[in-house]
C-alpha cells in the first residue's frame, strides 16, 4: 500500500512538472487561486484600459530587441503581470500594458507574458465585476481622448488599443524625474496624461517638438495644480518668486547686491538665443533692463570695484558664444564697457565660450574671467584672463594661464569661484567636479586640488554657487541637472583635510534641469536668510530663500 502511495505521489509530481516551468509559472487556467503565478501568450490577456502611449511601446520594444531569449524571459518574469480573472474566466491585465505590447511588436520569438492571478472574481456578475475592478482601482475608463467609456467597449486585444499621445508624455515627464513612479498605483501616468491634456500641446510625430513637450510638461508636473496626482515631488523645495518669462531661453544668473540699498539689488540673467539678451530683474522677479541683440549670450558673471575709467564700478562679463568672445557691461546700467573685441580661445570654432566665472584676487584687487569652451583638451582646457582698464575707459583682457583637467566625456559650462578662500571649481559634466587655487601666480597653480561628487549624480554636473559664512565655512551647491535637485558639498572640505568635500546632502527643488545659479548670504527683503537663484525649464528663473534650502537639507 505504501508503496502504491508512493508510485502515485511520483506520478502527481511529474504530472504538476510537465505543466509548470521551472520557474513555477503554471499556464492559464480560469480557476487559478489568487496568488498563484501564471504564464500565457501576450495576446491573450485582455487590457483594462482603452489606450497606450505609443512612444513608451516603440522605446521598450527596441530594448526587448536587444536582448537575449533569457533575458527576454528574466525581464517579462521580474515585470511580473497583474491579472484579474473576471466572468468567463477572463484574464485581465491590471499593469505591464505597455510592456506587453512590447513584447508583441518586437522580434522576440517568445510571447509568453509570466505574473501573478490579483483576484479570481469569475464567479461574479459582470456588473459587480466591474464595480469591483474601479472600486479597487484595477481599470481605467477614460479613452485617448479622455472621454469616460463602459467596460464593455474596452479593446479585447493588446492589439487594438488607441495611441494616447499625452499618455507617452506623461512617461516622458516620469523618465525625466518630473515626477515619481508609485508602482503601489495602477494608472498612475493616466491620471497625469489627463492634467496635461488640456494644457500642452505639440506636434507628437517631430521629436523634437517632443522633446520640448516633455520639458514644458516637467515645469506643469511642479504647479500646485498637480499636487493631488500620485508621484507628485512633494519633497521638492518651490521657489518665494519666479521671474518674469524671458524670451527664448534662460541659462545663468547672477546676483549684484545694491551697497546703498539692498531692496533695489538686482539678478541678472542671460536669455540664451541667437537673437539673445542680458536681462536684468529686480527682486520680485519682474525685467526692469535688458541688453539684447547679443548672440546666444551663455553665462554671466560679475564682481564689485572694479576701476574703469577714474571710478570704481560693478561691471558683469557675459559669453557671446557665436561671437566666441566676452562682453563686459557695467551694472545695474549696463552700459557696454568693451570693444567687442574681447575674443577668447584665439577664435577658434571649436572652442566656442559658455561658461565664465570671475575672481577678484584679494591682495591687489585683480580681477579675472575664467572661461570654458564648448570643447577643449584634456589639460588646459579653461583660460583665465586678465580684466583691466585699457586706458580710455573700455575693458581690455590678457591670457595669463590655460589650465585644467577634462575627462573628454561631455563638455565644462558650470564654474564657480570661491574668492574669498581663493579656489576656482568647474564642472566636469557626468564626471564630477574638479578645485583648482584661483589666483594664477599661486605655487603650483595649474595641480588639481580635488576631484570630488563622482558617483550619485543622474548624468550632468552643472551648475555651482556658495553659500559663504564670515569664518570661511559655508556650504558648495552643484545642480544635479537630470536629478531636480542641488548636491550640497562642506565649502571649506573637513577638519584638517580643506580639499575633501563629501555630500552632505541632496535637496530637490522645483526647478527643472537647471543649469546655471547663484546664491548669496545676503539678507534681502523677502529672503532673510539669503537668496539663490536656480535657472529652470520655462524661461525662467526661480528665486529661493535659502532657508527653505536649509531646512529642507537639515542644514540649520
Amino acid at each position: 500500500m505504501n508503496k502504491a502511495l508512493s508510485l502515485f505521489a511520483l506520478l502527481l509530481v511529474s504530472l504538476i512538472a510537465a505543466r509548470a516551468q521551472p520557474d513555477g509559472h503554471l499556464p492559464f487556467r480560469p480557476d487559478l487561486a489568487a496568488g498563484a503565478a501564471y504564464r500565457i501568450e501576450a495576446s491573450a490577456l485582455h487590457p483594462t484600459q482603452f489606450s497606450h502611449g505609443w512612444r513608451e511601446v516603440v522605446y521598450k520594444a527596441a530594448k526587448i530587441n536587444a536582448m537575449t531569449p533569457a533575458e527576454v524571459k528574466a525581464y517579462l518574469i521580474d515585470k511580473d503581470v497583474p491579472v484579474v480573472i473576471g466572468p468567463g474566466g477572463v484574464p485581465y491585465m491590471t499593469d505591464g500594458h505597455h510592456t506587453l505590447r512590447s513584447l508583441l511588436e518586437s522580434s522576440a520569438p517568445d510571447k509568453t507574458a509570466y505574473g501573478h492571478i490579483l483576484a479570481n472574481w469569475s464567479a461574479l456578475p459582470p456588473e459587480e465585476f466591474w464595480s469591483r475592478m474601479q472600486a479597487n482601482n484595477y481599470t481605467y475608463l477614460q479613452d485617448a481622448a479622455g472621454q469616460v467609456q463602459p467596460p464593455s467597449a474596452l479593446p479585447a486585444s493588446l492589439l487594438v488599443m488607441q495611441r494616447d499621445a499625452w499618455r507617452g508624455l506623461a512617461w516622458g515627464v516620469m523618465k525625466a524625474n518630473g515626477f515619481h513612479e508609485r508602482k503601489d498605483i495602477y494608472f498612475q501616468e493616466f491620471r497625469w496624461a489627463d492634467y496635461f491634456r488640456t494644457r500642452i500641446q505639440w506636434d507628437d510625430a517631430d521629436d523634437d517638438a517632443f522633446d520640448d513637450a516633455v520639458k514644458a510638461a516637467c515645469v506643469l508636473a511642479q504647479a500646485p495644480a498637480a499636487a493631488a496626482l500620485p508621484g507628485y515631488r512633494t519633497t521638492a523645495v518651490h521657489p518665494r518668486v519666479i521671474t518674469e518669462p524671458a524670451k527664448h531661453d534662460t541659462d545663468d544668473p547672477a546676483i549684484w547686491i545694491n551697497p546703498a540699498d539692498p531692496a533695489q539689488s538686482l539678478v541678472l540673467g542671460t536669455d540664451k538665443n541667437s537673437d539673445g539678451a542680458l536681462l536684468a530683474y529686480d527682486l520680485a522677479g519682474r525685467i526692469v533692463r535688458s541688453v539684447t541683440g547679443l548672440k546666444r549670450p551663455n553665462n554671466v558673471d560679475l564682481v564689485s570695484g572694479f576701476k574703469l575709467g577714474g571710478r570704481t564700478v560693478a561691471i558683469a562679463v557675459v559669453t557671446e558664444r557665436e561671437m566666441k568672445r566676452l562682453r563686459v557691461f557695467t551694472v545695474p546700467d549696463l552700459a557696454a564697457a568693451d570693444r567687442g573685441d574681447l575674443v577668447v580661445f584665439g577664435g577658434d570654432p571649436e572652442r566656442a565660450p559658455m561658461g565664465v566665472a570671475l575672481y577678484q584676487r584679494p591682495r591687489d584687487g585683480a580681477v579675472f574671467a575664467i572661461v570654458g569652451g564648448k570643447s577643449g583638451p584634456a589639460e588646459g582646457y579653461l583660460a583665465q584672463y586678465r580684466l583691466e582698464d585699457d586706458g580710455t575707459g573700455q575693458v581690455k583682457m590678457t591670457l595669463v594661464r590655460e589650465f585644467g583637467a577634462y575627462s573628454g566625456r561631455a563638455e565644462i559650462e558650470a564654474i564657480g569661484v570661491d574668492a574669498e578662500l581663493g579656489f576656482i571649481y568647474y564642472s566636469d559634466e557626468t564626471f564630477g567636479v574638479r578645485k583648482y587655487a584661483a589666483d594664477p601666480d599661486a605655487p603650483d597653480a595649474n595641480r588639481e586640488l580635488a576631484l570630488f561628487g563622482t558617483t550619485g549624480f543622474a548624468s550632468d554636473h552643472e551648475g555651482i554657487s556658495f553659500y559663504k559664512r564670515a569664518d570661511g565655512t559655508g556650504y558648495l551647491l552643484v545642480s544635479d541637472q537630470q536629478a531636480h535637485r542641488f548636491q550640497i558639498f562642506p565649502r571649506e572640505g573637513v577638519a584638517g583635510r580643506p580639499h575633501e568635500h563629501p555630500m552632505i546632502k541632496a535637496v530637490d527643488v522645483a526647478a527643472i534641469e537647471s543649469d546655471g545659479s547663484e546664491l548669496t548670504s545676503t539678507v534681502l527683503p523677502g529672503f532673510p536668510g539669503g537668496l539663490f537663484v536656480a535657472m529652470t525649464e520655462g524661461k525662467v528663473f526661480h528665486f529661493y530663500a535659502w532657508d527653505d534650502i536649509a531646512k529642507a537639507a537639515g542644514l540649520e
